[in-house]
């Protein structure tokens, strides 16, 4: 069974990867692609954030047009919300659905443990589509992946 537990260090390695994504998009001269598909990321947090009800900063839209500067901040932010709903989700919640309209306005209802693994694999999707970005424009990707964080968590402080 998902608990709270494993979602928080779930959306900590989010954060984690995405601020490493970032500083590899602030190496390159041509970020638009990049950050094209980085503030896609701020946006599908921000919509899954209002579909459970937490008040976010912006409009939630899916293709935002955001700098490295609103995309770095937003990440932030975002991470404290999801952690803050976390924080307050019982074990009901958690295996319980939501209901929500996705952007063409269907209805749609859905495990809450199933949204909150879409989240994190979400942003790893697109991370992917960063990092070629980043590549294309002759600069060097983030190194992301699950592993390489739960390495540096198991290694002594």
């Amino acid at each position: 069974m998902m608990t709270t537990d494993y979602f928080q260090k779930m959306f900590d390695y989010d954060l984690w990867a995405n601020e490493k994504a970032l500083e590899s998009i602030s190496t390159v001269v041509s970020q638009g692609e990049a950050l094209h598909f980085m503030a896609h990321i701020v946006g599908a947090h921000r919509i899954w954030l209002a579909r459970f009800d937490v008040t976010t900063d912006g409009s939630p839209e899916p293709w935002p047009k955001l700098s490295l500067e609103d995309c770095s901040a937003a990440i932030l932010q975002l991470h404290g919300a999801w952690k803050n709903l976390l924080n307050r989700m019982s074990p009901e919640k958690l295996s319980g659905d939501i209901s929500y309209r996705n952007s063409k306005g269907a209805e749609f209802k859905n495990a809450v443990a199933d949204v909150l693994n879409h989240m994190v694999m979400h942003s790893v999707y697109h991370r992917g589509q960063v990092a070629a970005a980043v590549r294309q424009a002759g600069g060097k990707p983030a190194l992301t992946d699950y592993i390489i964080y739960a390495r540096l968590l198991a290694q002594p402080s």
